[in-house]
């Protein structure tokens, strides 16, 4: 059975999510937690929430592409997992509004977009905003893509509006505000 998050999870337990700063793993952690630890991967998270009797924060969006194949899931990890990690709370948040933003240097015109950095989960989100024969490349969280994009690696990215505006240097050509659906998990060996 599922308990409510703010009676039965205690927000002093450090939780684990996916880094780097910026995401929205850890933006939604700190609306419930004060000690937040950010790892390169939600399994990372899991693993750790393991090891150290914390909670794991993963999104139920979570995938993991490589070269536009899938390789991991929500589901693969809430099965790998079975038996080392039990639910303590699920909800619906919304996420940190997001945008298409464009490197004005490399893609004058959102037209002009060739190539895209954005996160396996935001796929659906890009097919609506970027032209079908941009190509794609795939990173393990949205900021590293608004990295991408800021360094000139790529056309475009799909990216959380406040870490665009910090790169400082993409234009925002339009913006989107989904909401996510949040698992927190505990150790079964720390309950």
């Amino acid at each position: 059975m599922l308990k409510h998050l703010h009676t039965q999870v205690s927000e002093s337990v450090p939780v684990a999510t996916l880094g780097p700063a910026g995401t929205d793993s850890e933006n939604e952690a700190r609306k419930h937690f004060q000690d937040v630890i950010l790892l390169e991967s939600f399994p990372a998270a899991v693993d750790y929430a393991c090891a150290h009797g914390c909670y794991a924060l993963v999104a139920a969006g979570y995938l993991s592409t490589a070269d536009g194949v899938l390789h991991d899931s929500w589901v693969d990890l809430h099965f790998r997992y079975s038996g080392d990690i039990e639910l303590a709370a699920v909800w619906e948040s919304p996420t940190k509004t997001m945008c298409l933003a464009v490197n004005e240097e490399r893609a004058p015109d959102p037209q002009d977009i060739r190539s895209v950095a954005l996160h396996s989960a935001t796929r659906a989100l890009a097919r609506a905003l970027v032209p079908d024969e941009a190509e794609r490349h795939f990173v393990a969280a949205k900021p590293l893509g608004v990295r991408m994009a800021a360094a000139g690696e790529v056309d475009a990215c799909v990216g959380s509006l406040d870490v665009v505006r910090e790169a400082g240097n993409l234009s925002v050509v339009s913006t989107m505000n989904p909401t996510m659906v949040w698992c927190l998990y505990r150790s079964v060996s720390a309950s």
